[in-house]
């Protein structure tokens, strides 16, 4: 699907939700994952289109930090009509060299969850429908003790290598969440509390398992986070895409584009057997 088609798609899910009398109250986290705009992917933002939207959070002081949303929402408040949590999956090097300087100009706290594995292998991702050939490399660890030294970026964990966790035997959903705690403590002194479902699956096991090691998960969904029924294991994210341009990302921003997400999650399900075994198989050289 080119990009057209997908912002044609949002228009009539958009429609169906602006005719509420109001947009859904709670906080939206916010999911990037690459930000360079030289990728044929996506979920690769354009850094000025990025900049332009952090700009805004910032004008309009939006963002909040992941943790001081988790106090507001563990104690049944709200965190206000426009509150924003910024969140980054994987761990890419553009992070490192585009993200991080635009935080650092607006003064914004954000959550970066990584994959450990590419981290301690410096093994580009595999990443199935990026069609240019070229490669995204993972950020170093150095890059990350520099990332929770700046009082900016708080580090998550999302797993070692980014295995579906639904479909795995309890030995691997452990060992998935305990080595990058282990990596953390060893490569940089740190401790990780906070962890994102790889394509946001799981189940009740997989949830009681991460209950054990993290204080908090999030999710997808494409809605924001409310007290009303707050659980710290599924906290709902939404996807900021390359198609959102401008205006989307504003509609999303305000809590409206949730059914884009739902259908989503219908297309990842055909294709997430595909992209489990390339990251694996790219981990363990085979």
């Amino acid at each position: 699907m080119n990009l057209l088609a997908r912002k044609l798609l949002k228009v009539p899910l958009l429609m169906s939700e602006v005719i509420k009398p109001k947009p859904p109250a709670g906080c939206a986290f916010l999911i990037y994952h690459s930000v360079a705009g030289n990728l044929n992917f996506e979920l690769d933002l354009p850094v000025a289109l990025f900049r332009r939207q952090l700009e805004f959070l910032a004008r309009h002081n939006c963002v909040i930090s992941y943790d001081e949303a988790l106090r507001v929402l563990r104690a049944k408040r709200q965190a206000g009509a426009d509150a924003v949590v910024l969140t980054f999956d994987d761990g890419f090097v553009n992070f490192y060299t585009h993200v991080l300087p635009i935080l650092r100009e607006f003064n914004l706290p954000a959550t970066l969850f990584v994959t450990t594995g590419f981290v301690e292998t410096g093994i580009p991702y595999p990443l199935l429908h990026h069609a240019s050939g070229a490669e995204v490399k993972p950020v170093t660890w150095d890059m990350l003790g520099e990332m929770a030294s700046s009082g900016l970026v708080t580090i998550g964990a999302h797993t070692h290598t980014h295995v579906y966790l639904d479909n795995e035997p309890e030995d691997k959903v452990i060992e998935e969440l305990a080595i990058p705690q282990e990596l953390f403590r060893q490569r940089l002194g740190l401790e990780v509390h906070h962890f994102a479902y790889p394509k946001a699956l799981w189940n009740a096991a997989v949830e009681k398992l991460v209950a054990k090691y993290y204080a908090s998960a999030v999710i997808g969904g494409g809605y924001k986070a409310t007290p009303d029924g707050f659980n710290p294991y599924r906290i709902p994210r939404v996807p900021i895409r390359c198609s959102d341009g401008w205006f989307f990302f504003l509609a999303k921003k305000r809590g409206w584009l949730a059914g884009e997400e739902a259908l989503y999650v219908k297309v990842r399900q055909k294709a997430n057997g595909k992209l489990q075994k390339a990251s694996v198989k790219t981990l363990m050289g085979k």
